[in-house]
Order: C-alpha cells, then structure tokens, then sequence
C-alpha cells in the first residue's frame, strides 16, 4: 500500500502504547463525544469475547506521523482510544498487584521522569482527562471534579458508569478482561502519510465508534477545500471546538443547517454536501471560516438564550423572541440569525424587525400548514434582506397581505387542535393583557381548558354545557384557555368552574400568577355565552397589537 502512502497493520493495545509510542489529537478534532451506552458497549463486547473463548475486534485507528519522533497524530480512533485508556486506568485502580498496577500506568505515561502521556486528546479534553486518569482510586464520586463542557460530562460519566461494571466484576474476570484487552484484540494501525490521506481514509474507513456529527464532516471537508496551513488549522480548530463548546453538539448541526437554509433554496438530502454545494458556492471556505462563522454562532446564542444586545435596551425584542420560540416550528430562526448577522444592532430596526417576523410566524403557525409553503416564505424574507427598504416594504416577504391578514383575523376565533398553538398563543395573550408579563418559553405553564374537553358523566358542567356539539366546538377556543403550572393544571383537571377559580385562579401562588388566568376568574359563571365573547375579546387583543385591522396603504 506504499503507493498510497497508506500503511496498515494488525497490532495490540499493548504494542500500540508501548514506550516510545505517544499520541495526540489534534486541535481541529471534535472533543470526547462517545455515551455511556457506547462505552458500555465495548466492555460488554469484550466481556462477550471472553464468555464465547474469541478475540474481539476493535477497528482501525488512522494516525499521522508528526515530525517529533514517535509522536503521531489521531486522525480518526480517538474515541476508542480514550475510552480504552479509561479502561485500563480502572483495572490498575482495581488491582491488588502493585506490579500489575505498573504495567498498566506504563500504558498511560512513560515510566520516567517527565512521565508523558501515551494519549493526549484535544486542548479542551486534556485537563479533564488527565485529572480522571492519573488519580488512583477516586474515594467517590463526588470527589471527581465537576464538568466545565459537555465533552467533560461524558468523560465522567462513562468513567462512573465503566467503574461500576468492572467493580461488579470478580477479580479473575477482571484479569481475563485485562488480558483480552491488551493482547487478544486486534487493532488495525493505519498510517498515511499526511492529514489530507488521513481524511480520506477516515470518510471510507467503517469503525465501531459513533458516528461524527455532521459539523465534524463539515470541519474536515471545510479545513481541507480551504488549503490551511498547519498553523492556520490549529487556530482555527481552536475555534471550532470552542464554538462546538458553546453551542452543544446538536445545537451547533443546527446552526450548520439554518446558514444552509440561507442559502439552498431546495435544501433536501444531506447536510454536508448540501451545505458544500449551496454556502460555499456564495462564499469561500475561508472566508467563512474566518468571517461568517462566529457571527452566526454569536447570533446564534443570543437566539437561543432569547436575549440580544443592541444599541440601546430593548426589551420588547427579547419579548418577541420567546413568543417566537414558543411556536411549534423553527422556520423564523434562519431570517432572524441573517437579520443580527447581516445589520448593525441598531435597536429601533431590530424592534420593527422583530415584531414583523413574530406576526408572520403566527400566521405561517396557523394558517399555513405546507412546510414547503413556509419554508419558501421565510427563504424570501432572507432574500429581502440586501436594503431595509426591501426588506419593510409593505409589499415584501416579511408583510402579511391583506387576504393572510383576513385569515388571520378569522382563525382567532376558531378552534386550536394543537396543544402548542393553544399554549403559544395563551402566553402571547398573558403578555397583552393588564399587569400581564411574557413568559420564558421554557416556563411551568401549561394550557388549562376552563370547560373541560371531557367531563365526566356525572359532572356539574353538563348542567350549563348539555350540548355535546357546542362543548366540543368551545373547549379548543381561545375564550376557553388560561394557564397554570404543571402540578395545578392536574388539580384542577375536572373541577367545577367555582371550585377552580376559587381555589386555584384566584390564588396569587397558583393560577394567579398568570394575567390570563387572573382574568379568567372575573366571571361569575361559566358558560356558553361567556366563552364566545371572551373569545372575541382575546382575539381582539391579538388583532390589535398584530395590526391586523389595519389598511395595508
């Protein structure tokens, strides 16, 4: 395989981190990424190897020599590789054998004076990892240092969760389990000759580990069309992995897929080719490592967190931003990530932006059920945003016409089958109304039906609601609604209306916490009557401050 300056061979954990062999990952490598169920699964893997008298295979590692000698880079195995050396620091822990217990710490440093790491992870890793490994036997587990990122979190939790299984362990498996893992076990040494034959061989090789992330590909693919230099990859992996830090994993392949969504207008299939041919057709890698990147993280964050710096304070816009987020879809968050992007945080533009896009949100929520249909809308508010004058005018994507504001109108008084429509638009109503407040979107409040949607057969309200009919086409109505925490929403569960607003709506500590709810409790009865003209009074509130009722010119 010299010709493809790709040299492999079958070796043991015990060869491959002999003396002499050291390890790292490099900068631009995700963190520890692996769940417990994954570290789990290659002990009970060895452990079945053992039972049925085998030899397991662990896979292959793909490494790149660096120009200090013995010392290679990781450019796909560490995963494994980490948790293996997890496992053996548990069996010295657990060893009775002081000279077993330095045999195996000879597998995790060199037994000299500088004592190096046979393994070393990345920048954000190495603190923790080598905290978790190189304390012999941890009292407990409160005594373990607590996780400053989410890959810490998982370094410890798979500690805690694999140093319970072995405990559990008798001590003969335990040693049957040594000696599988380090002699019995075949791992293939993949050695290429550079990062970029490594990324190849990466793409291609198919390993027990967890699969990337989708950023994880992206990087690689990213990195490599970009042509950095070693120092340049270095630096800029430091970013990645900090903006991997902030944003989580999950949070961040959706930050990856909101830009794609910027700039694919059919974004369908997978995200990272789909992200290569669309964003990187408007910008060049570079620049987007450079430039684009950490703005939309910064942008991002402040989504999230619902909380935006402007100019000067504005509130009103953090009040838009958890109306937003209370919708049952996302499609908004893209224009809104370009908006803080691509403008200047000027707080009165910000604020007319904002409260543009909550209304347009609602009505793509309510009266718009095609995905599709939504998804082009907000991609042509994207669009829109090349001048300001585009972008307000009455005419543009972010604009309701006249015939979506009609509807609009027209839905408020109607029925809500989805349970995060009704709370969506209960904690907009809250926020409308005399001392009400905007709740966070996260917030213990959930949608009480005053008119219970299923009374029982032997309940008061079939005495003021005998209609079967008229029940059902209330109960779902905007005038039936208020909100309640979790545990007072089942308190009240089928209570007469009387005995709910004296006891709970007219309780500051319980459903008098919320101006909906408060609101709720100023009749004396509940009836049919009462519901149809609450009904129109709420959605009056909502017409208003939509402007819905307004002449478009």
């Amino acid at each position: 395989m010299r010709d493809l300056k790709v040299e492999a061979e079958a070796t043991q954990i015990s060869k491959l981190l002999a003396p002499g062999q050291f390890y790292k990952i490099p900068a631009y490598q995700r963190s520890y990424s692996w769940k417990d169920s994954d570290a789990l699964g290659l002990l009970n893997d060895l452990l079945e190897a053992i039972a049925e008298e085998r030899s397991h295979f662990l896979g292959a590692i793909v490494v790149v020599e660096t120009p200090s000698s013995g010392v290679f880079e990781i450019v796909d195995g560490q995963q494994r590789l980490t948790t293996i050396a997890m496992l053996i620091s548990l069996l010295r822990d657990l060893s009775d054998d002081s000279e077993n217990r330095e045999s195996l710490q000879a597998l995790i440093c060199e037994p000299d004076a500088h004592g190096t790491w046979r393994l070393t992870p990345n920048h954000v890793d190495a603190p923790y990892f080598r905290t978790l490994l190189q304390k012999s036997k941890w009292t407990s587990q409160q005594d373990i240092p607590a996780p400053l990122t989410e890959s810490h979190d998982l370094l410890r939790s798979n500690y805690i969760a694999l140093l319970q299984e072995l405990r559990d362990l008798k001590p003969d498996l335990r040693n049957k389990l040594q000696t599988v893992l380090l002699d019995r076990c075949p791992i293939v040494r993949v050695h290429v000759e550079n990062r970029d034959e490594g990324h190849k061989v990466f793409r291609v090789l198919n390993t027990r580990g967890r699969q990337p992330n989708a950023h994880d590909i992206l990087k690689t693919e990213l990195f490599e069309r970009a042509k950095l230099s070693s120092e340049e990859a270095d630096r800029l992996a430091r970013n990645w992995t900090a903006h991997e830090a902030r944003l989580g994993a999950r949070d961040f392949d959706d930050l990856l897929r909101q830009i794609r969504l910027l700039h694919d207008r059919s974004p369908k299939g997978d995200l990272v080719s789909g992200f290569c041919q669309s964003v990187l057709s408007d910008v060049s890698p570079r620049d987007f490592l450079y430039r684009d990147l950490p703005r939309y993280v910064d942008a991002y964050e402040e989504l999230k967190a619902g909380n935006i710096l402007f100019s000067r304070p504005m509130p009103s816009v953090n009040a838009h931003l958890n109306r937003l987020s209370a919708l049952e879809h996302n499609g908004w968050r893209a224009p809104a990530l370009k908006f803080l992007v691509t403008h200047d945080r000027e707080a009165d533009t910000a604020r007319e932006f904002f409260c543009d896009l909550e209304r347009l949100a609602y009505a793509m929520q309510l009266i718009v059920s095609d995905r599709d249909v939504r998804a082009k809308r907000y991609r042509n508010v994207s669009d829109d945003m090349v001048d300001d004058y585009r972008l307000f005018s009455k005419s543009g994507a972010l604009a309701l016409t006249m015939d979506e504001r009609t509807k609009l109108a027209q839905r408020l008084s109607g029925r809500f089958g989805s349970v995060g429509q009704r709370r969506a638009l209960a904690m907009k109503v809250n926020a409308l109304l005399d001392r009400g407040e905007d709740l966070l979107p996260d917030a213990d409040a959930t949608i009480e039906h005053i008119l219970p949607r299923n009374p029982g057969p032997d309940s008061d309200w079939l005495q003021t609601w005998p209609d079967l009919a008229q029940r059902r086409e209330l109960s779902d109505t905007l005038g039936n609604f208020c909100l309640l925490s979790k545990r007072d929403n089942q308190r009240a569960d089928r209570l007469s209306y009387a005995d709910k607003r004296q006891s709970i709506f007219r309780n500051p500590d319980m459903g008098g916490k919320f101006a909906i709810t408060r609101e709720a409790s100023l009749y004396d009865h509940w009836t049919p009557d009462i519901v149809q003209k609450r009904t129109k009074k709420l959605a009056r509130l909502l017409i208003m401050d939509w402007k819905l009722d307004l002449p478009r010119d």
